[in-house]
């Protein structure tokens, strides 16, 4: 039996929740039930807390109102001073803090004399660095003072990076592109990719591989809705192909966006072609995703996506579903062309192409669901949490997440 060892988790969303904390959720709940762990997190109200996870998890969730500014601000002092009083009272073995809570993850540490992680999942302040590069000309008060803050905690970042005794990353990207921004040598760090629920996501009872393919198809798209998302490449596809599939879209963005995408169907002719759901809770995915024949990932090939790992990617191989994604990095990571899922060049043309291909060909479609639920079983989060696991605890026994 593994020796119980204990942990102190930091994360700036809700992780009592995967919908926007998976990797801090599933390590926090699988490395409970053989040790102890405690969890500084936000208390989001909109989040799906459907699923809480397992309950030896010891939550210390922080409500900070919906004010972004001062909401940050506040979460920052209070999680510090949680993470002070919990470090010096608990003695944690460990101290996992992620690109948002890093800072507080160190003070923890130092309080328990624990030995401190640094989980990057982005590359640290980064995106808000480039946000606001961008608006620099019309930029509010609000917004400079926002850089100043932004600019003095990165800073802070590059401090506790370099105290740390271990740096897990989500991909190689990350790593690489987090050394050239702080300076830092990273070369030691545990790139640990993402995981997936298979049993959550276990294909549809009495489902056949490719058995369910008749014209239209349902096609169906995952995720948040907004620019470089690829939508609107599909919404031609669904006027280039004619009545080959319908989309069905689970997600919400901007309405502004959403306005302008439904627009572009109806000025096309092929609004009654697509299936709006908004928001999908989390929980809900699953089923919607094993009542599709094709799961769709259409993102344009920018610098974020590049060094991001596609986790929906993994959802929709165990799921059970045909995978056709743009043909771009992330992608290629985990998906072979014909193999375990279709790769297209992320134009209308291409992705008519990718579906008359599955139409025409079942036994291909066929052969892709089943090496693509292969895929994400190696990915199974048992196997990535031990991967953390390890991280965080390196003289304990292998596989301590199984009871």
């Amino acid at each position: 039996m593994a020796q119980r060892r204990s942990l102190l988790l930091i994360h700036h969303r809700d992780v009592r929740s995967p919908f926007s904390a998976t990797v801090p959720h599933y390590i926090s709940t699988k490395l409970a039930t053989v040790h102890t762990v405690h969890v500084i997190c936000s208390a989001d109200k909109d989040h799906d807390t459907g699923d809480t996870g397992n309950t030896s998890v010891v939550y210390h969730p922080i409500r900070t109102g919906n004010t972004r500014l001062v909401s940050t601000i506040a979460f920052f002092i209070i999680a510090t001073l949680y993470a002070t009083v919990l470090g010096a009272r608990h003695r944690f073995d460990a101290t996992y803090g992620f690109q948002r809570t890093l800072v507080q993850a160190w003070v923890g540490a130092i309080a328990g004399d624990s030995r401190f992680v640094a989980g990057l999942q982005v590359v640290p302040v980064r995106q808000k660095r480039d946000f606001v590069t961008s608006r620099q000309a019309d930029m509010s008060l609000a917004e400079r003072l926002s850089v100043m803050i932004w600019t003095g905690y990165a800073a802070a970042v590059k401090v506790a990076l370099q105290r740390c005794d271990q740096v897990t990353c989500l991909t190689e990207g990350i790593r690489q592109v987090t050394e050239q921004e702080y300076g830092l040598d990273l070369s030691s760090a545990a790139v640990i990719g993402m995981g997936v629920d298979t049993e959550t996501f276990e294909p549809a009872d009495g489902r056949q591989a490719g058995d369910s393919f008749s014209r239209p198809l349902t096609v169906t798209y995952v995720g948040s809705l907004g620019a470089a998302r690829g939508l609107p490449h599909v919404i031609e596809a669904l006027a280039e192909c004619g009545e080959t599939f319908e989309f069905h879209i689970a997600g919400d963005g901007q309405s502004g966006y959403i306005d302008a995408m439904q627009a572009k169907a109806a000025k096309l002719g092929v609004a009654d072609q697509i299936v709006w759901y908004g928001r999908v809770p989390h929980s809900d995915v699953p089923g919607l995703l094993t009542r599709t024949d094709v799961a769709l990932s259409p993102l344009e090939d920018i610098e974020s996506y590049r060094i991001s790992f596609p986790a929906k990617l993994l959802e929709y191989m165990a799921a059970g579903a045909v995978v056709m994604a743009t043909d771009i990095p992330p992608h290629q990571r985990l998906i072979t062309d014909g193999d375990n899922g279709l790769l297209y060049d992320g134009t209308a043309a291409g992705l008519c192409s990718a579906i008359e291909q599955c139409l025409d060909d079942p036994a291909l479609a066929g052969q892709i669901e089943r090496t693509a639920r292969e895929t994400a079983e190696a990915y199974d989060w048992d196997t990535i949490v031990d991967k953390h696991a390890a991280a965080l605890f390196p003289t304990a026994t292998p596989n301590q997440t199984t009871p």
